[in-house]
């Protein structure tokens, strides 16, 4: 069996960058293999198909994503630091000119999870996992008495994670600094 001639990873971020940019539908199999820089072949028979090989790119771009969060969560020194870090670190991937607009992930389930089913749950499994993520440390950070006790750590979990979701679909149309910034001190003044 022949080896292959790249680096898997690499695709998966150039195809991450290609789907991102155009969206799944508007993607053609030229454009992955423009972009890729690799042929028809090879794209067949390493990822199958157009669809398997978006699914890998998700995945990809999901984990990666994912263990950012939970690093982020975990070695922070106060809950709220944890979410103020999240949300200025949405705030300047979104504003990043070399960033294509909005998120892969929400784009991927605004555009294709209500028709494809693989998809839908594969961005529902990753948004269940940083929920989770979220609760959990909102749990601990009642038990510590940084937050009020009385608070629903898991509506908690679900509002910080909506109001990630929302700057991403945002910064589709939206490049003021100033418009995130407000949506990230009233969501810190809600923990608070």
């Amino acid at each position: 069996m022949r080896s292959k001639d790249f680096d898997e990873e690499e695709i998966l971020r150039k195809a991450i960058h290609i789907f991102w940019e155009k969206g799944y539908n508007a993607t053609s199999i030229h454009d992955l293999i423009d972009g890729l820089g690799i042929g028809r072949s090879s794209i067949y028979h390493a990822f199958g198909d157009k669809h398997k090989l978006f699914v890998q790119a998700l995945e990809f771009y999901q984990s990666e994503g994912t263990a950012k969060i939970r690093n982020t969560i975990d070695n922070a020194p106060s809950l709220k630091v944890a979410v103020e870090t999240l949300l200025n670190g949405v705030i300047n991937d979104v504003l990043q000119e070399a960033c294509p607009k909005g998120c892969f992930k929400i784009n991927s389930e605004v555009e294709v999870a209500a028709q494809d089913e693989i998809v839908r749950q594969l961005v529902y499994n990753d948004d269940l996992l940083i929920e989770d993520a979220l609760y959990q440390a909102f749990k601990k950070a009642q038990q510590s008495g940084e937050i009020d006790a009385a608070k629903d750590p898991l509506a908690l979990a679900r509002f910080i994670c909506n109001t990630i979701s929302g700057m991403r679909v945002y910064a589709k149309f939206r490049s003021e600094r100033a418009f995130f910034e407000d949506i990230a001190k009233t969501a810190l003044s809600v923990i608070a």
